[in-house]
């Protein structure tokens, strides 16, 4: 069956927000650098700040969310890949097949942090082509492909019946590949699906 939509999430995969938002918080990280990031605490970024954290101090999830501003959703830095894996989705399905992916904290800044990084970084196109939720299993079909960092997120996506394709980042399974060619692994990807 021919991919006819791709959705492409926005942390970690456009932009490099989960370093960025330890780097504020005060763990001595760089946000260009994914490295020392902890694999065995996975996805959940609050464990790796209590462990990369200079002051061992027990970060809460909520605490560790809310401490994360505005102005930061809206600048994290840009991925090496995003305007490659951009362009790759557009030869693929086209501009107006190309949605931006993402899930908000429930703070309300973050949210609009997220629209202006994309009204900021992402092309026109994609000013208004984004879907806003955690559930993005709910989009899933056979026609529809999910690029995106999280397993779970992948996992369920492919259980609902779409195609994923997992980015490898130290919190996920393919943390094992960090510093592969994310441009031949997505482009080799969409060629094999």
């Amino acid at each position: 069956m021919v991919i006819e939509r791709i959705l492409l999430d926005l942390d970690d995969v456009c932009n490099l927000l989960t370093m960025t938002c330890l780097k504020h918080v005060g763990c001595d990280v760089s946000p260009y650098n994914d490295s020392i990031y902890p694999v065995e605490t996975g996805f959940n970024i609050t464990a790796a700040c209590n462990i990369l954290h200079p002051t061992k101090k027990d970060w809460g999830e909520i605490e560790f969310w809310n401490s994360i501003p505005r102005n930061l959703w809206a600048t994290a830095p840009l991925s090496s890949e995003c305007y490659r894996i951009i362009e790759l989705c557009v030869d693929y399905v086209g501009v107006e097949n190309i949605f931006i992916a993402t899930s908000p904290t429930k703070d309300p800044d973050c949210l609009a942090g997220k629209l202006e990084w994309i009204q900021t970084y992402l092309p026109g196109y994609l000013h208004r082509q984004y879907l806003i939720t955690p559930r993005k299993w709910l989009c899933a079909d056979r026609k529809t492909l999910l690029i995106d960092d999280s397993d779970d997120n992948v996992k369920s996506f492919r259980e609902h019946g779409g195609k994923a394709i997992l980015v490898p980042r130290p919190w996920n399974v393919m943390h094992k590949y960090r510093g592969m060619d994310i441009i031949g692994y997505v482009k080799d990807s969409l060629t094999f699906l």
